[in-house]
């Protein structure tokens, strides 16, 4: 029987305190989507690519995209600048919108079942106290539909 371990694969975390820019440059450089952020060993939440790029968009832009045309230019200056300062923990999204947990002993199914009550894509599995990696929405579909 596969079990949440099986399935998860790793992703980078940093702690709360680290700097925004470093969590950029890891979605930016690495082949991952999402940051889990930590604070003494317990997950905070998650930094997704989109999660990002909504907070290093101006309001305006995202409120009438075609304001975009005028930030073209230098546009990678701005969204830099928009990090500085800032921490890790100032990117996690909202309250709400908290990632589930698994223990690596869970089946599929109570992955699945965390991940559709959370209405979450994402399942964060601990081993032993530890975070060990997580399990995507599309990843556990795959998995549980194969013939």
């Amino acid at each position: 029987m596969t079990r949440a371990r099986d399935l998860a694969a790793p992703y980078p975390s940093l702690p709360t305190d680290a700097a925004a820019a470093d969590v950029a440059r890891i979605l930016a450089e690495e082949e991952v989507d999402v940051v889990f952020i930590e604070r003494h060993g317990q997950l905070q939440g998650v930094v997704s690519d989109i999660g990002l790029l909504s907070r290093l968009l101006p309001s305006y832009v995202i409120e009438d995209p075609k304001l975009a045309q005028v930030l073209e230019e230098g546009a990678a200056d701005l969204l830099w600048r928009r990090l500085e300062g800032r921490r890790a923990d100032e990117l996690l999204a909202k309250a709400g919108s908290e990632i589930p947990q698994v223990e690596g002993d869970a089946t599929l199914m109570e992955v699945a079942a965390a991940m559709a009550g959370a209405r979450a894509p994402l399942v964060a599995v601990r081993e032993g106290g530890r975070l060990v990696g997580g399990i995507t929405s599309s990843a556990l579909l795959t998995r549980l539909l194969q013939a």
